[in-house]
């Protein structure tokens, strides 16, 4: 993927997000893939809290590392580039919900092993998306 191709995508992801009628108190970026599409969605959403959360392996499972702001009753969209297990989107959803937030996820692609299905994405794809930044 391209840097035109992913504004294309990212933009068709914030308008099938904007129809539905939702729309965030605070962008949350899941560290490393998920900075950049998040950058941008909240610009497209004119939102001004953005935030990064930083998710570690433990094993076969995911904890969140680092995380401070308050969340409680903020309405969050949770942002990844691409699902494979959905581990880690899991994790820094459970600890967003924990905190008080109303959290919806999204991503570009998923892939059918996710662990967890997200509430805004554009397709599921069968093998990894080399995205610019990587």
């Amino acid at each position: 993927m391209d840097w035109k191709k992913f504004d294309t995508e990212i933009r068709t992801l914030g308008k099938h997000i904007a129809k539905t009628g939702w729309s965030p108190d605070a962008v949350v970026g899941v560290v490393r893939g998920g900075v950049i599409p998040a950058t941008v969605l909240a610009n497209i959403f004119n939102v001004r809290k953005f935030y990064v959360i930083k998710v570690g392996h433990v094993g076969e499972d995911r904890r969140v590392k680092t995380f401070e702001p308050n969340m409680f009753e903020k309405k969050v969209l949770l942002v990844e580039d691409m699902i494979e297990t959905g581990k880690s989107l899991k994790a820094a959803k459970e600890l967003l919900e924990s905190k008080g937030a109303e959290v919806k996820t999204a991503c570009l692609y998923t892939m059918p092993k996710s662990e967890i299905v997200p509430d805004f994405s554009l397709k599921v794809m069968k093998e990894v998306v080399l995205f610019p930044w990587e």
